[in-house]
């Protein structure tokens, strides 16, 4: 399937799991993340939660890493670039949510891209290649095409990775990894 098609298909899927659902998927993704990766000391780049669209709520998450000993960069937009900058969140961070309904951090320090070793990449589904489809506006495309080598993309996702997306272009940055409830997909060579 190409990625209109997809998208359609997995934003009614995603709208349709019910909230007790979700919250079990959510624990089984978050448990599955904290098993696989080594927070302690690295900052990881963290989205809020669109929760009308029915994101995975990453607060918990955010929690467990910030336990962990890692930092968390909160991503917000910048209207005037049309990229994400990241601000360290602590307990003195305001969230706001911005004119797109989306939830982003209005203070604290802002840090560059070279920092991040890891990259929390929402998406609505992937593919065993390590392609995603998102909302299609290309705007983690943009920051994942300025990120350093070492810096890791980890797709959180509800739902199993599809064989193929068929209209892969020149633009589209793959994942590393991909997390669902039930495995861990690493596409690191």
């Amino acid at each position: 399937m190409n990625k209109k098609e997809l998208r359609k298909e997995y934003i009614v899927k995603r709208n349709s799991l019910l909230n007790s659902d979700k919250i079990i998927l959510e624990k089984l993704i978050i448990n599955r993340i904290l098993e696989n990766f080594a927070f302690s000391n690295k900052i990881t780049s963290c989205f809020l939660p669109i929760l009308s669209k029915n994101e995975l709520d990453t607060w918990d998450l955010i929690r467990a890493i910030r336990d962990k000993h890692g930092k968390i960069a909160l991503t917000k937009w910048d209207d005037k670039s049309h990229l994400l900058a990241h601000r360290i969140y602590n307990e003195d961070t305001i969230i706001e949510t911005n004119s797109y309904g989306i939830p982003e951090p209005i203070n604290g320090e802002t840090i560059s891209d070279n920092q991040l070793d890891f990259i929390l990449v929402p998406l609505l589904i992937a593919d065993i290649k390590g392609n995603r489809v998102g909302y299609g506006k290309g705007v983690y495309d943009r920051f994942l095409s300025t990120c350093v080598v070492k810096t890791k993309f980890i797709g959180i996702s509800f739902f199993e990775l599809v064989d193929e997306i068929e209209d892969i272009d020149k633009n589209d940055i793959p994942l590393h990894y991909c997390v669902t409830p039930t495995k861990m997909y690493c596409f690191e060579k």
